[in-house]
């Protein structure tokens, strides 16, 4: 792979075990915030010119912005929306940029050679996060660890825990404590297609969350993340709920799962929500641990950073936020028109089955935008080494919040040969939420609003 940085040409040593890990070298934390941003990414551009320095981000809404939800969320001002493709890549010219593709978008157009493209535009280094919290970045640089089986989460709070990665793990702890709003909620739909390109509804929700984690009142929370979600359609889903948590210390604590079924009006934990359970819905097409890009325990891979290299990632799609749905399925693959892309350094970390652990996954493969920790890309392999599973998570910055976010995503199962747009905003999208009661993220409360 063409990486723009190795481990050894960083001095990254990987360890991962039982023991906590140690904390950036006094040198390394000395460079956030300088030649390094506050997250941890290269400030500066690329040598070529095509990857521009990071200058701080996009933070504020444009004044046209109007969005239907008075907390923000969509639809966006699109601040390119004038901006030309710089050039196109299709099947009769991969070659020229393979390097810059991943495996994912290789098969695409393997498969596709007639229809799928990649059109790339400027690129933009518009992920900007509140102040503060890169303040805590940087204060609080040398406390984080990895500790346990698991590996659990201590010694940080409201804060990316790892800037300066030292291994897969830590990159991943990244993207489990990317930032949200304390309080964050809105509205998604899934649109699955079958391998005859017929299109159907799957889902449609609401979800509401608590990031404890990111809640700067606190000094210390037990939980990073909490997702009860309600199905409102189609009928023969509407009124089904599941609720996750997401524990700091997985070494101690297994992330938990409830479902409600309304025929029952009972609350039952599912335990099964987990690691390579396929989710039932959607045609069985991914995992629970590929939630997201990657959901749950690392305990089941060694996890390598394999390093950063530059890559065509689906970024600033504001046109792809806004776009009617039916404009964004295709029969195979998403409509190219919709799907802006552009040229940004992503960590690659891959993760192995441990011997002796069972997982229907061989290796997985995850890409990560350096400006805001967001899992860009993942790729499943199954035991023959066969890739069998690719998502794309489009990035955009919610300049409302402000926050660089991947709440949706692109999903492919190239074994079933269908494909689907997951968690695509609806009815305004997603936004900061209102505050919820402390109790709202249990069983009881859970069993209370299924019954109203």
């Amino acid at each position: 792979m063409n990486y723009l940085a190795t481990l050894a040409a960083a001095g990254v040593t990987a360890i991962i075990g039982t023991h906590a890990l140690a904390a950036p070298s006094a040198a390394d934390a000395a460079r956030l915030g300088k030649e390094l941003t506050p997250l941890g990414a290269e400030r500066a551009g690329n040598k070529d010119g095509t990857i521009p320095e990071w200058t701080g981000g996009l933070c504020k809404a444009p004044a046209k912005y109007k969005p239907l939800n008075s907390l923000g969320g969509t639809p966006y001002v699109d601040p390119f929306a004038d901006e030309k493709p710089l050039h196109s890549i299709t099947a009769s010219n991969l070659a020229q940029y393979a390097s810059k593709l991943d495996d994912g978008q290789k098969d695409l157009f393997k498969r596709n050679p007639k229809t799928y493209r990649i059109d790339v535009y400027p690129t933009h280094r518009t992920a900007c996060f509140p102040d503060w919290v890169y303040d805590n970045t940087i204060k609080r640089v040398m406390s984080p660890k990895l500790v346990g089986d698991g590996p659990g989460l201590d010694d940080a709070h409201a804060q990316f825990p790892f800037p300066v990665p030292a291994n897969g793990q830590e990159a991943i702890y990244n993207f489990f404590t990317r930032y949200f709003p304390v309080y964050f909620a809105g509205n998604y739909a899934w649109w699955l297609v079958d391998a005859a390109g017929n299109k159907t509804l799957s889902t449609h929700g609401s979800a509401n969350y608590r990031f404890d984690y990111w809640d700067n009142r606190k000094t210390k929370a037990d939980q990073i993340s909490a997702v009860s979600n309600i199905h409102v359609g189609p009928p023969s889903q509407a009124g089904e709920m599941d609720m996750r948590v997401q524990w700091r210390r997985m070494d101690q604590r297994d992330p938990t799962a409830w479902f409600y079924t309304p025929g029952q009006r009972r609350v039952r934990l599912a335990p099964e929500f987990t690691y390579d359970t396929v989710v039932s819905e959607n045609s069985g097409l991914f995992l629970w641990d590929e939630l997201n890009g990657f959901d749950g325990k690392m305990d089941r891979f060694d996890f390598k950073l394999a390093g950063k290299k530059e890559m065509f990632v689906p970024y600033n799609v504001y046109k792809y936020l806004n776009a009617p749905v039916d404009d964004l399925l295709g029969k195979t693959h998403v409509n190219p028109d919709a799907v802006r892309y552009e040229l940004h350094r992503v960590w690659v970390v891959e993760a192995t089955l441990k011997n002796g652990a069972r997982h229907v996954n061989s290796k997985k493969v995850f890409y990560l935008d350096e400006d805001s920790w967001n899992i860009v890309g993942y790729e499943g392999y199954d035991h023959a080494g066969k890739l069998v599973r690719y998502l794309q998570f489009p990035l955009w910055q919610a300049y409302d919040v402000p926050a660089a976010v991947n709440i949706n995503e692109i999903a492919y199962d190239f074994v079933k040969q269908i494909w689907a747009l997951g968690s695509i905003p609806v009815d305004g999208g997603f936004h900061k939420g209102n505050p919820l009661p402390a109790n709202y993220f249990t069983a009881d409360a859970m069993s209370g609003r299924g019954v109203q």
